[in-house]
């Protein structure tokens, strides 16, 4: 039995002055592979990018960086073990003082709790789901009021019409593939 941490540090998110010439530098450097890339909103080309099939993505760039001051950085992720852990932390973030723009997500991926911690500084804690959905997908309809099993059924249906929605696994051992790993060279998560 794997034992997993209650919470873990996931990935890194920042803002690029130039998305292709990051993502060259991180896949050439790093080994990096490109996970998805797309449009988020009115935040211009979000690329994804790994080297773990445990993890859709351990860095996010973002397009869009104006300036060399001010904050370029986006987001800090923890990936937590389950929804509980997720609950927990989304009663806490409510309570803190200074904690503003507390926000639930559903990416398909994973259900995710955002927020701004005292300093202003953007947080993500989140949970894996049993699901792939290219990315940036997102869908506020994370009710962490509901059961774990409902909240699995509600994204299971929202996934139906999805053409690139398919079971993590089927992604991870793809991804795990692409990357050169043989099963018995990466953990399954």
């Amino acid at each position: 039995m794997t034992l997993k941490p209650s919470i873990r540090l996931s990935h890194a998110g920042f803002h690029v002055f130039d998305v292709d010439r990051m993502v060259d530098f991180f896949t050439t450097v790093y080994g990096l592979r490109v996970t998805d890339r797309g449009v988020g909103g009115e935040t211009g080309e979000i690329v994804f990018l790994c080297a773990d099939p445990r993890d859709h993505h351990q860095l996010v760039l973002y397009e869009g960086r104006t300036s060399r001051e001010g904050v370029h950085y986006n987001h800090m992720s923890f990936e937590v073990n389950d929804l509980d852990r997720l609950r927990q932390i989304h009663r806490a973030l409510q309570d803190y003082p200074g904690v503003t723009n507390v926000l639930t997500m559903n990416h398909g991926v994973s259900w995710a709790v955002y927020c701004h911690d005292p300093e202003g500084n953007r947080t993500e804690a989140f949970v894996d789901t049993p699901w792939y959905v290219n990315q940036p997908y997102y869908a506020d309809n994370l009710d962490l009021s509901l059961s774990d099993g409902e909240i699995a059924e509600i994204t299971r249906r929202m996934l139906e019409t999805e053409p690139t929605a398919e079971p993590v696994e089927r992604w991870r051992a793809r991804f795990a593939e692409e990357l050169g790993l043989g099963p018995a060279q990466w953990p399954s998560a």
